[in-house]
Parts: structure tokens; C-alpha cells; sequence
């Protein structure tokens, strides 16, 4: 059976950024909790056992492992979450806002330019490229073509996992690169990150951006399209059949309220839209509830 894989992250996300706005989450058993449930309700469409979850905390060692390897270079990380080096990438896949289709790579909402960002990095050393994954070898291909323009040298890249090494568009196009990985899998049905499920979190689903005379830029400010309707698209981000896409989305989205209701509970107090830190598609960013907006969405569905 080919599995499915998920990166564990969420907690970590929310914890960070409750932190940073004061506010209150529930215990480590909620978030374990709310990850079963996912599981199983994944199981349901793709058969038992075919959900794979990667360790947050075993993740981010393996890659501290591998990156204590690259002496000589100075480490770039494209990954924001399971590594914290001095010198990193804000980036993303950009999806456009209406089709939802990936139209290509920029920089994340309210950074620089990646030409930019690329431009300030030191030149003494060669280049070690760290990211928490290598699906299609998109990404890499791209931030790597673009170092290439500015004179810098790739040396090696590190990253937690890769599918498919075979018909990898990087591993393909730049054999002479070592790419090594904490993981590996051949064949798999999707692989998705946690947070990507859960509606409002930081770093949530695909950012929807343009493409202006063969440039392509986020939104501004950012938009979220989570994996569920009628934010985003279950299908094309996250391969669930088109006739479960509906009963998932209303998964998707009863377990997003439930995460919230939990927040505001610990907390003593609302979340305001306005708060939210990844607001999708559709939803403005104003003083009400983000329950109450989700709430109304779910209804419709």
C-alpha cells in the first residue's frame, strides 16, 4: 500500500505564535488528539494503516545531525520550521488565486524579492541548501537556477525528506549536486504538511499570488488556500477523491473550529479575524470572531 505522509508541525506553529500574540493553547494531548482524528479520517478514504506521520521533534534532530556535516559552507535554510539557521530563504510555491493552479515560486508576503534575499547572502563559501523536503525538485530547481545568476556555489543539499529521487525534476537536471535526505519513499499517495489541513494557521495551504508579465508575486496582503473547500482545493493539494472532496472539507473544517474554540477557551478571549495570522481566501480581515466566520462557511457547504 502506498503510503501517505504527513509532516508533524502544527503544534509547533501554533505554540510559536501564541507566544508571540500572549495567548494560551491546550496540552500536548489536544494537538495528539486532533492528529488521530485526522489519521483516521485520511485512512478512511486512502485504507488503514496508509497514513504515515513524521516526527516534529525526530525530524528536526536528524536534520541538525546532517547539517553539523557541512563544515566549510555557509548553510541556507528554505525551512522555517524544523531548522533555525543564520542565513535562510523566505519563500513558497504560489498558487493563482482564482484557478488554484501552482504557477511557480517567490518570495513569501512582505519580504524581498528571492533575487534580493539572494543577493545579501555571503559569497567567502560554497553553499549548503537545507529544506524539510524535495517532492517534485520544483522549489530547488528554482532557488538554485537563481544562485547560479548571482555567481554563488551549491556545494550540497540537505533535506528531511524525498520522494521519488528517480524522477526528481532537480535530482535529474543536476546529478553532479549530492542531495541527501533523513527520508526517503518511492511511491506515496501525497505528502502534506500538517498545518496545511488547518484553516488560519501560520503557514497554512498554498499562498495565492499572480503571474504580472512573466513575474509572479504573492498576494498582498497574504491569502491562504488551505486544503479544503471552499478556501482551497482538496483535490489538486492534497489527492483526496473528488466524490470524498465535500465531506472532507466539512472534516477539515469542524477540526479547524475545534483547534480555535480550544485556543479562545485557554485564552480567556476571542480571536478576532483580524488576528488570525493566515487568513484564507474569502475571509476579511475584520473585529469578528474567526469562529463565527467558520462557522458560516461550514454551514454553506
Amino acid at each position: 500500500m502506498k503510503p501517505y505522509i504527513i509532516t508533524e508541525d502544527l503544534e509547533f506553529l501554533v505554540h510559536r505564535w501564541t507566544e508571540k500574540m500572549r495567548l494560551r493553547v491546550p496540552d500536548h494531548g489536544f494537538f495528539q488528539n486532533l492528529q488521530l482524528k485526522l489519521i483516521n479520517e485520511l485512512e478512511s478514504i486512502f485504507g488503514n494503516k496508509s497514513a504515515v506521520v513524521i516526527s516534529y521533534k525526530g525530524l528536526q534532530e536528524d536534520l541538525k545531525q546532517l547539517i553539523l556535516s557541512a563544515n566549510g559552507t555557509t548553510v541556507v535554510s528554505l525551512d522555517q520550521i524544523y531548522n533555525s539557521c543564520k542565513h535562510h530563504l523566505e519563500s513558497n510555491r504560489i498558487a493563482d488565486l482564482d484557478t488554484m493552479e501552482v504557477i511557480g515560486e517567490a518570495h513569501r508576503p512582505g519580504h524581498a524579492s528571492l533575487t534580493e534575499q539572494i543577493r545579501k547572502l555571503p559569497k567567502d563559501q560554497p553553499i549548503t541548501l537545507v529544506d524539510d523536503g524535495c517532492f517534485s525538485g520544483g522549489t530547488l530547481t528554482r532557488i538554485y537556477q537563481l544562485m547560479l545568476n548571482q555567481g554563488f556555489i551549491v556545494e550540497r543539499i540537505i533535506v528531511g525528506l524525498v520522494i521519488d529521487r528517480h524522477q526528481n525534476r532537480f535530482i535529474r537536471r543536476y546529478p553532479e549536486i549530492p542531495l541527501v535526505a533523513v527520508k526517503e519513499y518511492e511511491n506515496v499517495i501525497d505528502w502534506v504538511c500538517e498545518r496545511d489541513f488547518y484553516v488560519g494557521v501560520p503557514l497554512s495551504g498554498r499562498t495565492a499570488g499572480k503571474v504580472d508579465h512573466g513575474i509572479v508575486s504573492p498576494c498582498e496582503p497574504e491569502i491562504s488556500l488551505p486544503y479544503c473547500l471552499p478556501f482551497g482545493d482538496p483535490i489538486k493539494g492534497a489527492s483526496i477523491p473528488t466524490d470524498r472532496a465535500i465531506d472532507f472539507s466539512r472534516f477539515i473544517l469542524s477540526l479547524s473550529l475545534e483547534l480555535w474554540e480550544n485556543i479562545e477557551k485557554e485564552s480567556g478571549r476571542p480571536i478576532l479575524s483580524q488576528d488570525v495570522p493566515r487568513l484564507p481566501k474569502g475571509v476579511a480581515r475584520d473585529k469578528r470572531r474567526f469562529t463565527e466566520a467558520l462557522n458560516a462557511v461550514l454551514r454553506k457547504l
